[in-house]
């Protein structure tokens, strides 16, 4: 391997793990069962201290008609719902691993929907 080839492999390594990038997979901290349309490109996907997780994703169509799948799914996996926020793009989540969790649809720029999950895990 000559001397360019080196940096330029850890530079495409790092950037698949960067913001910004499209993906297929979902974080591994995701309830079961939640699927993201795809394409999609991930715009954050971060821990915020020890117990809360962010992913925010941009798609180009309204994902909206999404949340029943995610309702159906949410519940199978165990947790309990709460769709008082709906009317806001909003469906809110919690079991006793998850003190509380959300997915929001809201539109952004340029013809362009984001999808919004976090989670705020329950102390132990």
């Amino acid at each position: 391997m000559n001397k360019l080839s080196l940096p330029l492999a850890r530079v495409l390594a790092v950037s698949l793990f960067l913001p910004g990038t499209a993906s297929a997979e979902v974080p591994d901290w995701l309830p079961q069962g939640i699927t993201l349309p795809e394409p999609h490109e991930v715009l954050m996907d971060q821990q915020i201290g020890a117990s809360t997780r962010l992913l925010q994703v941009s798609v180009e169509n309204d994902p909206s008609s999404l949340f029943p799948d995610w309702q159906t799914a949410l519940a199978a996996a165990g947790y309990d719902l709460n769709t008082k926020m709906m009317f806001d793009g909003r469906l809110l989540f919690s079991n006793a691993e998850v003190e509380s969790g959300q997915i929001a649809v809201q539109p952004l720029e340029d013809d362009l929907f984001m999808i919004q999950i976090d989670m705020t895990m329950a102390a132990d």
